[in-house]
């Protein structure tokens, strides 16, 4: 992956905040595509955001000692494109979170023990095939503005349903994503737009937040920490589904990012209006990643019980996956946790992140 063209000014002492700026990078296959940059001077945070590599966040950096540090997990290391691999950098899971098979293949792996080799869900009386995790992020998507305004450093980039898309998705659609920066805080709106579709759209949602654990070589992974009000943690069969048993868990104080059940757990059980977890490296840095969706028109589209964080890590590859969800695997197939969009409806779902650096 090549950066060029940087703009010049970007973390000079005594520049107006925030700023935005449009340079360019080089993915595999895509030569000197928009690379836009967001500065917050001011609180020591910049972003980086390259649309067309599924318009995700790929650079989340502090200023840490005088210089930037790197919090994404394989920020801005397009190997290839698309990425074989979601646990990287911070792309958009949709319309599908996690795995999604049919009850036919779920009766099958049970009679068999073969587990299926591909995701599948039915709608409309129709099966189709898509990915783990859906297809959002495996698309190129438009820049539509960047700038500034009300205090605040913006990029916004959006997708549109397609003629391939309908072959995976039988609706229409526009997502639009603006990341926004300012006053020392990261905000990630994603709107969801449905079209003219002949039934409502059904979806799930979700972010495959990767960071570094720790954040900088001066930490390790086992003195890190998390804390959160969730309360609960859903477990899992052999096919990364929900089996539908639960068992209750306190994380309010916090608890070592290694503890093995957190390497790989769907969390639940928030309060209402604290759907959040807090990451801490003892040695430089404080984390907070919280998700809420936005009231429309006195609708709240998602239930409550429908909000998770699902937790993936490797302390060999030092790294951590703090994934804000709304949804559970396979909702698809069984519409539990979907979210249903009629007509022309909207749905708007916001990510915060905000860093603390210590002294």
């Amino acid at each position: 992956m090549k950066e060029a063209g940087h703009a010049s000014g970007v973390n000079s002492p005594g520049r107006v905040n925030p700023q935005c700026e449009l340079c360019t990078c080089d993915l595999p296959g895509i030569p000197t595509t928009p690379l836009l940059w967001m500065t917050d001077e001011a609180h020591g945070i910049r972003l980086g955001v390259v649309p067309a590599a599924g318009g995700e966040l790929t650079r989340l950096q502090v200023r840490l000692a005088g210089g930037w540090t790197e919090l994404l997990h394989r920020a801005l290391a397009y190997d290839a494109w698309p990425c074989p691999a979601t646990d990287e950098r911070a792309p958009l899971l949709w319309p599908a979170v996690g795995r999604s098979f049919t009850s036919e293949q779920i009766s099958d792996w049970k009679r068999t023990g073969r587990p299926p080799a591909q995701n599948r869900y039915q709608v409309g009386g129709k099966v189709y095939e898509i990915d783990v995790h859906g297809f959002a992020r495996n698309l190129p998507w438009q820049l539509d503005s960047y700038g500034t305004r009300e205090g605040s450093a913006y990029v916004r980039c959006s997708i549109s349903a397609s003629t391939d898309t309908l072959r995976i998705y039988p609706f229409q659609f526009n997502i639009s994503t603006t990341y926004s920066l300012g006053g020392g805080g990261i905000a990630i709106e994603y709107e969801v737009v449905a079209g003219q579709n002949g039934c409502p759209m059904p979806f799930s949602i979700g972010n495959h937040l990767s960071l570094r654990m720790p954040f900088t070589s001066q930490g390790q992974f086992e003195k890190c920490t998390l804390r959160t009000p969730g309360s609960v943690i859903w477990q899992q069969n052999a096919l990364c589904l929900l089996s539908g048993e639960r068992t209750a868990v306190d994380l309010s104080s916090p608890t070592p990012v290694s503890r093995k059940e957190l390497l790989d757990t769907v969390l639940g059980g928030f309060p209402r209006g604290q759907v959040w977890v807090e990451l801490d490296d003892p040695a430089n840095l404080r984390l907070r990643v919280s998700q809420s969706q936005k009231n429309l028109d006195g609708k709240m589209l998602a239930a409550e019980e429908d909000f998770y964080f699902v937790f993936w890590g490797d302390p060999a590859l030092q790294y951590f996956c703090p994934e804000p969800w709304i949804g559970r695997p396979n909702s698809l197939n069984t519409g539990e946790g979907c979210v249903c969009l009629d007509p022309g409806q909207r749905f708007l779902w916001e990510i915060r992140l905000a860093p603390v650096v210590r002294a």
